[in-house]
């Protein structure tokens, strides 16, 4: 896991130096090493050149330098962030091809293989990628990032340019100028706590969909011809063109297999263990099949002062049960104050706003992990694949009462005019006819709609394009999740904390083979009268693991928010989230000051508000101080 950005241009020239400042400034994502490559117009290399790239190398598979960044022959350049697991398959069909390696790494299987195949060889990939390959003899480029959108990859296309990399600020560097703020996209974020593919926080610059590439020729970028996104893989086509479903027995295999690929490293490894499902069924699994001659290490948050949220007491309790020596729980101990450090800095390594408080825990578990092992295991992602957040319970059950009404339009109708209650929420969502409409208006925590006027779904998102035919799914908010939430918060969010820490994250449940079962397995698997929940997971671990307790509610990986705003981080948020910040952003500052002043002098309960608001103050001073030029408001 690592980090890289380039430029391809005909106007700008860039130093070898600048490119190094550049590189400098995002160095944490990849401490090993860092390469830079200038070239002049014919890609020719030059001190000073219009196309520009840089790498900065997390070593993890081949530790030698001959496997750094960027990987290059005479015609070829790529740029590659993260993993591909299948690498050892896909070496061997190059193999038989005849063609020789110099290395052990996936990065160079990667380079042939797109070499060899291009678009067509990009649905074979199993791993977690973003990367770019440029042709160096006839100006062809490839952009391309995983199916779900594990690693990121921001682009610009701009007066004949093509700016792209794995950091937001690192683009914006690249063209050394200023970009607006969109106030869409503040709007977005003010509605869901980040900002939804393929936007960004600036007009003209946008997050490259998971499962997609982007391809094209520098004549074209000379030409002003916009370049388009095309799809190699996408979640609700693979739905709709499923021919079988999947057998539930072979859950435990294809866990094993995805686990099998995702141990190897040729540097230390380690689990991330929480008391919920989705970690205690990878530990049994690495127990049963992983650990007769090896040790693991897991690694679990611990808080120093009681909280409801401290899960270290049953995880431990979970891994004593096995009785396994080579199975080794650290406990991780975090307290107010080293997390509030974090706060200081948090939108030096987080470039976009972002309201989900855990990433401050993420990045401090991460900070410690990174004591013992450079890589780690966690099971983010089984949550959307097999129904398991709570909400979906709720989704089901309000879904029903929809279904039973015998005149949903004069209800809708009636709805509108009843005065703000629960009630009222109630009815309209019942009374909705478009499901997509009732997950994304009506039934996701509303954030601070009520001061937008009007919905979400008036912009094009990349996760509700081209789902007619999913829409009436008994799944379909996971399905929303999976190309919404889960890459745009759950999967930024572990990237930006660990890449903060240089600790790559690895995540089995999202391995294809993994994600084309969920995908293609009953729903009675998932949610039943056994189990409401990840029906099928716990049944597994449950066969797995019977000391574990199923009983054990989910907890969610956070810690005591309303606390710490009201106290420790009061002054901090009061002298970040003001009148000139929020104007900046081009907000009508009074009735948003008014819900900070409510929450601290009039007794307010809504501290998510708060929250929201602050860190769309707190990205903006640190961005800016960070990029160190001026942003301007869009109109």
């Amino acid at each position: 896991m690592c980090g890289f950005a380039g430029i391809l241009n005909d106007s700008k020239l860039f130093s070898r130096d600048h490119v190094g400042m550049i590189a400098g400034c995002v160095s944490f994502r990849g401490p090993d090493s860092t390469g830079i490559r200038i070239f002049n117009q014919y890609f020719q290399p030059s001190e000073i050149g219009n196309n520009a790239f840089f790498f900065n190398r997390l070593a993890i598979i081949d530790l030698d330098a001959r496997s750094d960044q960027p990987f290059e022959n005479d015609r070829y350049l790529l740029l590659f962030n993260g993993e591909i697991y299948n690498y050892k398959e896909l070496r061997g069909r190059l193999e038989g091809k005849g063609i020789q390696f110099n290395t052990t790494s996936d990065t160079e299987v990667l380079f042939y293989w797109l070499i060899e195949y291009g678009v067509e060889g990009l649905p074979q990939l199993n791993g977690m990628f973003s990367f770019s390959l440029v042709d160096k003899q006839n100006g062809k480029f490839l952009l391309s990032r995983d199916r779900l959108g594990i690693k990121p990859m921001y682009y610009a296309q701009v007066n004949g340019s093509l700016t792209f990399g794995s950091e937001l600020k690192s683009v914006i560097r690249l063209h050394d100028g200023s970009f607006d703020v969109s106030s869409s996209a503040i709007e977005m974020y003010l509605w869901l706590q980040y900002i939804p593919t393929p936007y960004t926080p600036f007009e003209g610059v946008y997050k490259l969909p998971p499962g997609h590439y982007i391809e094209g020729t520098i004549d074209q970028l000379k030409t002003g011809n916009q370049l388009q996104t095309r799809a190699f893989w996408d979640a609700y086509e693979f739905i709709l063109n499923a021919d079988v479903n999947s057998n539930p027995n072979d859950l435990e295999s294809i866990l094993k297999d995805s686990l099998a690929s995702q141990l190897n490293a040729d540097v230390p490894l380690g689990l991330f263990l929480s008391s919920g499902i989705d970690s205690s069924l990878l530990a049994s699994l690495v127990h049963k099949y992983f650990s007769a001659e090896k040790v693991f290490n897991f690694f679990t948050i611990a808080f120093r002062e009681n909280t409801a949220k401290d899960e270290s007491v049953d995880a431990q309790q979970f891994i004593q049960g096995f009785k396994n020596p080579n199975l080794q729980n650290h406990l991780l101990t975090i307290d107010p104050s080293f997390i509030g450090e974090k706060l200081e800095s948090l939108y030096q390594y987080v470039d976009e706003p972002f309201a989900d408080s855990a990433v401050l825990l993420n990045w401090a578990i991460s900070q410690k992990a990174r004591e013992h092992v450079t890589v780690v295991i966690s099971g983010d992602g089984a949550d959307e694949l097999f129904w398991g957040y709570p909400r979906y319970s709720l989704w089901q059950k309000f879904t029903q009462r929809a279904a039973m009404l015998v005149a949903p339009q004069l209800v809708h109708q009636l709805a509108q005019h009843l005065p703000g209650s629960r009630f009222k929420h109630n009815a309209l969502f019942a009374s909705e006819p478009n499901p997509v409409k009732r997950h994304l208006n009506l039934f996701l925590p509303s954030g601070m709609r009520f001061l937008i006027q009007d919905s979400i779904l008036k912009y094009p998102m990349w996760a509700t394009a081209n789902h007619s035919g999913i829409k009436n799914r008994k799944d379909l908010p996971a399905l929303l999740d999976l190309k919404m939430y889960l890459p745009d918060a759950m999967l930024y969010k572990v990237d930006r904390s660990s890449m903060a820490s240089s600790l790559e994250v690895r995540v089995p449940y999202l391995d294809n083979n993994v994600v084309d079962f969920s995908l293609t397995l009953p729903f009675d698997y998932k949610s039943n009268a056994q189990f409401q929940n990840k029906a099928i997971l716990k049944s597994l671990l449950v066969k797995l693991a019977p000391h574990y307790d199923i009983s054990l509610t989910k907890k969610g990986f956070g810690f005591p928010l309303e606390s710490w705003m009201r106290n420790q981080w009061k002054d901090k948020i009061l002298s970040t989230t003001t009148e000139k910040s929020l104007v900046e952003l081009g907000l009508d500052p009074k009735p948003y000051l008014k819900i900070v002043n409510d929450f601290f002098y009039r007794g307010g309960r809504h501290y998510t508000d708060v929250w929201y608001l602050f860190n769309l103050s707190l990205w903006l001073e640190q961005f800016k101080s960070e990029v160190k030029f001026t942003i301007a408001k869009s109109a």
